[in-house]
């Protein structure tokens, strides 16, 4: 069977067409965080796509050199175990204090575990073998030169050395010592050096941002190609610790995001099944998630959905601080229509519930939705504006009749 380019409407076979297109994947730095891009790259097994660039820097190196050797199984599962001091060398419960301290006494702590681990998990014959182009970043001491490489560029027996290189977050970690000269975290170049896969041919990058400590320059990206941006809207907790727990949860947000980003599933901050709600109330309902605290890890359907917030809508009213702790000039004027309103009594009703909890404020627009409703002073363009995710969480609150 042919089948047409939409673009150029000639004819070929599928494999004859995916050759005139390359995918990269680039992967910033983020220390722990890289959990979440882990998530990404089984997303993106899932759903059959094609990587044949990748570029790494810092902990994206790690996880570059695993898309490359391809088993996604296992990175994962190497995740769900790393801690702290399987990376470096402190304490199993160190801290950013504990970083500092190793500094002031030896320059930053070793990272003998990170080689152990990547002599063990990185095949660097595997990865040379491999079709998928593999480039790293890393920076020399003291100069500060920047050493974009890719694999064929890096001497034979020395991948794991330069991934170690380019994970070395100085001063928190010592620089890592290549042929006498010292090496350290590429971060301080580039923490999303996007414009490395243009030199293989880059016709779609995907890059996945950690938002960690680094140098980035969004501008760098606005000639990029087809570019898919993947960023987490959830802290991703702290770089420097590996925790088993956090790694699981992030490992999971990433992998519900590359999931929304290729429109499998929608959703902003919290995930649903496709087509749970239309747009509006797509919104509204995430609005409601995040307002009354429900669990992002999950992929909601309507059912669930509504099962979850009506349980913590309940325990909201039952909170002690939401026995209408609301302030006395935002309860009168909630009982007021919005004709002959001043500006300046509105304001104070708005500052007011924005001292409040949101949980509180988005009960009390909404009983006011519900009681006055076109003419409830929230559904004024000043109120909707001052309390925008409040407003449309009690919108959806009094359209699913939960109030």
């Amino acid at each position: 069977m042919d089948y047409t380019n939409r673009k150029t409407g000639q004819q070929g076979r599928p494999a004859e067409r995916q050759k005139k297109r390359k995918t990269a994947l680039i992967l910033s730095g983020g220390g722990s965080r890289g959990a979440y891009q882990c998530g990404v790259w089984q997303a993106m097994t899932e759903l059959g796509m094609d990587i044949d660039i990748v570029v790494g820097v810092s902990v994206g190196a790690i996880n570059g050199a695993m898309v490359v050797q391809g088993d996604v199984i296992k990175t994962a599962n190497l995740w769900r175990q790393m801690e702290t001091n399987m990376i470096f060398d402190v304490a199993t419960d160190a801290g950013i204090a504990d970083f500092a301290a190793e500094f002031l006494k030896g320059g930053g702590a070793g990272s003998t575990g990170l080689q152990s681990m990547l002599s063990q998990y990185v095949d660097e014959e595997a990865v040379r073998r491999s079709p998928i182009d593999f480039g790293l970043l890393t920076v020399e001491l003291p100069s500060m030169k920047p050493h974009y490489l890719w694999k064929e560029e890096i001497p034979a027996g020395q991948l794991c050395d330069y991934i170690t290189a380019s994970a070395s977050a100085f001063p928190a970690v010592k620089p890592f010592d290549i042929e006498g000269k010292d090496f350290i975290d590429g971060g301080y170049e580039n923490n999303l050096p996007a414009a490395m896969a243009l030199e293989k041919g880059a016709t779609d990058v995907v890059c996945v941002y950690l938002d960690a400590i680094g140098r980035f320059r969004p501008s760098s990206l606005k000639d990029i190609p087809n570019l898919t941006f993947i960023e987490s809207k959830w802290d991703l907790g702290d770089f420097l610790v590996f925790d088993r727990a956090n790694s699981k949860r992030i490992l999971r947000l990433g992998y519900l995001d590359a999931m929304k980003t290729f429109g499998v599933f929608d959703g902003t901050r919290y995930t649903f099944a496709k087509g749970t709600f239309d747009k509006r109330t797509l919104s509204q309902a995430d609005c409601a998630a995040h307002i009354f605290c429900l669990d992002p890890l999950i992929l909601y359907r309507r059912q669930s959905y509504l099962e979850a917030l009506t349980d913590a809508v309940a325990a909201a009213r039952e909170e002690d601080a939401l026995q209408l702790a609301l302030p006395k000039t935002a309860s009168e004027l909630g009982s007021l229509a919005k004709a002959g309103l001043s500006k300046a009594s509105l304001s104070a009703a708005v500052d007011q519930l924005k001292s409040a909890s949101k949980k509180a404020a988005a009960l009390f627009i909404a009983d006011s939705l519900r009681e006055k409703g076109s003419e409830s002073i929230f559904l004024t363009r000043y109120a909707r504006r001052l309390l925008q995710d409040e407003v449309a969480a009690a919108d959806l609150l009094v359209k699913l009749g939960l109030v």
